[in-house]
């Protein structure tokens, strides 16, 4: 009586990842990172790691944890211009009231570890990445000088448009990095700052602040 002997059952093929999901996988990793540790903690073998993958093997998709970083920020830069963008389409448009742009600019740079990643490009030296917000900017003061000065004639009109974005943009930065920390120290809730913004941002437009 012959035995048969049963064949062994064999291990599924491992599915290749193509180059684009590598990269789209790898930026979300480094994006989780960022968001939970810092840009120090997005290096190749944290990120290798997390995704189950050799070392060796992501440097053949970004080169060098330089690169990584570098990719990250340009993907990040262009969602952070996006937002901006809309948060600026929608006051120039008259649909939010001042708290409400106050909250929008703040909400752009702390959701996400935004804010971070645009003190990141500036302290590694890589501020030019940031041009896309720039152009996003100057547009926006342009159109509200414009909308204003058609039924205003404001000789300091430009002054108070760019002290205004300076003012919230600025203190949004600062938030978005250091916020909850100060928060904390001087016994003041997530609003505090924010409302202290929209009172200043009444005072610089000759405006009786809201209640």
């Amino acid at each position: 009586m012959s035995i048969t002997k049963k064949k062994p059952k064999a291990r599924p093929a491992r599915q290749r990842r193509s180059p684009e999901e590598v990269r789209r996988r790898a930026l979300e990793s480094a994006r989780s990172l960022l968001a939970a540790n810092g840009p120090t903690a997005i290096t190749l073998k944290a990120v290798a790691d997390d995704l189950g993958m050799t070392h060796t093997n992501l440097i053949h998709h970004f080169g060098s944890a330089g690169e990584l970083q570098s990719a990250l920020m340009r993907e990040m830069v262009r969602e952070l211009t996006l937002t901006i963008e809309g948060a600026m389409a929608r006051s120039s448009a008259g649909e939010v009231n001042r708290r409400q742009f106050v909250d929008l600019v703040f909400d752009a740079f702390d959701q996400g570890g935004a804010g971070r990643l645009a003190a990141w490009i500036v302290m590694s030296g890589n501020a030019r990445l940031l041009a896309p917000v720039g152009q996003v900017v100057r547009e926006y003061v342009t159109n509200v000088e414009q909308t204003i000065a058609l039924h205003s004639r404001d000789p300091k009109l430009h002054e108070r448009v760019t002290s205004s974005l300076l003012l919230v943009t600025l203190a949004a930065l600062g938030d978005a990095i250091i916020g909850d920390t100060l928060r904390k120290m001087v016994e003041r809730d997530r609003d505090a700052l924010r409302e202290i913004i929209t009172n200043l941002l009444y005072t610089i437009h000759g405006e009786a602040s809201k209640p």
